[in-house]
């Protein structure tokens, strides 16, 4: 994993090669290798200074998250950062510099260990980026970040860094400080040599006397009142349960004000901390373990040829429809988008352009990349343009008629044999087959909007989609950089059914006389980006009263109690409070922003006693948890990891707590069982829990184990 030479100056060149990884991960063998280098090259006598590399694209990625995740007790995370640690002390205290050449990224430990050599050389690459982003894996650093970052850069900039978890590119390092030179790439070995045999002073700022922090001391005026800000403004952004972000502050505020030895070693008791919380368990198996499951496509079949479509065709030039033409052109499909005249599709295609603009400005993209996909999209009303699609994605209104013309006008221009996609949240697949000459050819693709930001697609199976379709439409989304969960059909599928009991429970509560204020503060303290009743106003009541009234009809899960929220809605509705497209919702949207709606006490009489926070958030939570294991038992879907990772990604679900499954296992089947009793006898049957979650109760079985590995 680590290779080792020394040329003829005496310069060692200790460099990673993981021959079983396009990248470099600190796992505990590759450390106990590096270790081994880096101990050979001090006791060199005529080693002058070494060169730290890399064989492959990037630097080091950082460290072995399954190992993370495996670990169990304090004492194995904490054994998993001494041997890196004292060696990174060793490097930096041997008297002879060491430069870390960064030919790529160097993120979490791998910009760790960079920290700790005496320079950094970088190469002018916009691609290279350098950051800690172990708090979006609910971890902190644990050999250095925290410590080493702050004495770089200064405090406020590195805390920032550490906080947000969000890498940056070379010329904002640069200013930073936190690379000392960007050079071409081609020569960055020569200029890191040179450096090594300029003789120069190898002893880090933090080890000489008379150190100062960059921009402010942890004991001065302003780093008290820096720290003492940084807590209330960390509160609003992190829930409590959220264990890494709290913790980097501790470490922050207890060890900048130490020597770096003591600053490490309160670094490496926090980070063991962080290593065994729920939250870091949590995020590491929806992020990471259930990213890699879902890159290797586990239900896609052996026998179908690979799919690469270079044409594809998108009906409707809406938000949705424009949104999926932009990322099968970003993908680097020639895209046809259509709609009913080229006024409209004209209309789809500058919104595209107008999307494609801010990329630019934000420096997401160049011009010419921005050019270059423009160059990929027609637009037209003429379905003729279909002819040479691969595949057809539909996007037009919910309407069954309407998607059934548009599913016949496409196989008359692209043929029987063209993948077909239907863009659908509510539909069922299955009836829309019926009027498809080959029903096994479709598919539903539930986009997310925005679509150029939103990861996740559910890919619905009608009851006589083909394995070779399922297969086809995978390898599709794979191109398109989507994350996949594929689920049978059934009424609101899984994420719509999910995401309708959410906001079902909330307007149970606002019949019950619940203020929407703590219902939708409830779900922001859980860890939701924004309250169900916030979301509902956005989504529109007529269209949830649809929905919900739909789904009651069916009586699945927890749909099968609907009364309270479906009188809520339509009592909205006949106010005419349909929502934000509307007058408003359940708030007013003035200008000094959201209020709630003065009306509102009128219609829904506050309860006498309002209940607690925490119990409202019991209540959304647990209700997502219970209809998933429904549409589990109904075969609707089956696997906890996708399930979980569709939850976080589909909307939002809080990834801290693991997903919708992972909230059964941290609160423990049997608890759970028993909270949702209390429930049920309280407020309704629909927390009754099913048949197999009582049995998982008394096997104690949980839905996903330490042994998951990606």
């Amino acid at each position: 994993m680590i290779d080792y030479e020394k040329d003829a100056d005496g310069v060692a060149h200790i460099v990673w090669n993981n021959p079983d990884s396009p990248v470099n991960v600190k796992s505990g063998a590759a450390i106990a290798a590096f270790a081994a280098a880096v101990d050979r090259a001090i006791a060199d006598e005529a080693v002058k200074g070494v060169l730290v590399r890399s064989a492959k694209r990037e630097f080091v990625a950082g460290g072995d998250l399954l190992e993370l995740y495996a670990a169990r007790t304090f004492e194995e995370a904490n054994a998993k950062v001494d041997a890196i640690s004292s060696c990174l002390r060793r490097m930096e205290r041997s008297g002879k510099p060491f430069v870390a050449v960064l030919n790529g990224s160097a993120l979490g430990g791998g910009l760790e260990l960079a920290m700790a050599c005496h320079r950094r050389v970088a190469a002018d690459d916009p691609r290279l980026k350098l950051g800690q982003p172990e708090v979006t894996f609910g971890l902190i650093p644990g050999a250095g970040g925290t410590q080493r970052l702050p004495r770089l850069i200064g405090i406020a900039p590195a805390s920032k860094l550490l906080l947000e978890g969000k890498p940056i590119g070379v010329q904002e390092a640069l200013k930073l400080k936190l690379i000392d030179e960007i050079v071409q790439a081609d020569k960055l070995v020569d200029v890191a040599r040179a450096w090594v045999l300029s003789g120069p002073d190898a002893q880090q700022p933090w080890d000489r006397i008379g150190f100062e922090y960059p921009d402010f001391e942890p004991q001065s005026l302003k780093g008290r009142a820096f720290f003492f800000n940084a807590w209330p403004q960390l509160r609003r952004k992190t829930p409590p349960g959220d264990y890494a972000p709290g913790a980097l502050l501790q470490v922050l505020g207890q060890g900048l004000e130490r020597e770096i030895d003591a600053g490490l070693a309160i670094e490496k008791r926090y980070f063991a901390q962080a290593v065994i919380s729920p939250a870091a368990k949590n995020r590491i198996r929806t992020q990471f373990i259930a990213g890699n499951a879902a890159r290797k496509q586990k239900r896609r079949d052996t026998v179908t040829p690979p799919f690469e479509p270079s044409r594809v065709g998108v009906i409707g030039a809406g938000l949705m429809g424009g949104g999926i033409a932009l990322v099968c052109a970003r993908a680097g499909l020639q895209t046809v988008l259509l709609d009913r005249d080229q006024e409209t599709a004209t209309r789809g295609l500058e919104r595209i352009a107008k999307t494609l603009d801010g990329s630019v400005e934000r420096k997401l993209m160049t011009a010419q990349e921005r050019e270059d996909i423009l160059s990929r999209l027609e637009a037209g009303a003429d379905y003729g343009m279909l002819k040479g699609c691969e595949a057809v994605i539909e996007a037009v209104i919910e309407v069954p008629e309407a998607k059934a013309d548009v599913f016949a006008r496409v196989i008359a221009a692209a043929g029987p044999d063209v993948l077909l996609a239907t863009n659908t949240s509510t539909l069922s697949i299955t009836n829309l087959a019926k009027g498809v000459a080959q029903p096994k050819n479709l598919i539903g693709l539930h986009f997310f909007a925005p679509v150029d930001r939103m990861a996740l697609v559910e890919v619905i199976m009608g009851h006589e989609t083909s394995d070779a379709t399922m297969s086809r439409a995978l390898d599709l989304l794979k191109l398109l950089r989507k994350t996949a969960v594929v689920v049978n059909d059934g009424p609101g599928f899984y994420t719509s059914r999910v995401v309708a009991a959410y906001t079902r429970e909330a307007l149970h509560m606002l019949n019950e006389g619940i203020s929407p204020a703590i219902v939708d503060n409830a779900a922001v303290i859980a860890g939701f980006p924004i309250g169900p009743l916030t979301m509902g106003d956005l989504t529109s009541y007529d269209l949830l009263t649809d929905i919900l009234g739909s789904l009651a009809h069916d009586g699945r899960g927890t749909a099968s109690d609907s009364q309270g929220a479906l009188e809520a809605a339509k009592r909205l509705v006949a106010a005419g409070r349909v929502g934000r497209r509307g007058e408003g919702g359940v708030y007013d949207y003035p200008p000094e922003g959201k209020v709630i709606w003065e009306g509102l006490s009128k219609l829904f009489p506050p309860a006498a006693i309002q209940p607690a926070v925490t119990e409202v958030a019991k209540r959304l939570l647990h209700i997502q948890s219970l209809e998933t294991v429904h549409a589990i038992d109904e075969g609707v879907a089956s696997d906890p990891l996708e399930l979980d990772a569709a939850s976080v990604l589909g909307w939002s679900y809080p990834s801290w707590r693991g997903g919708v499954l992972g909230h059964i296992d941290d609160v423990g089947p049997a608890q759970f069982v028993e909270e949702c009793e209390t429930l049920a006898a309280r407020f309704g049957k629909r927390f009754d829990a099913p048949a197999s979650l009582r049995d998982r109760a008394k096997s104690g079985s949980k839905f996903h184990s330490s042994g998951e590995a990606a």
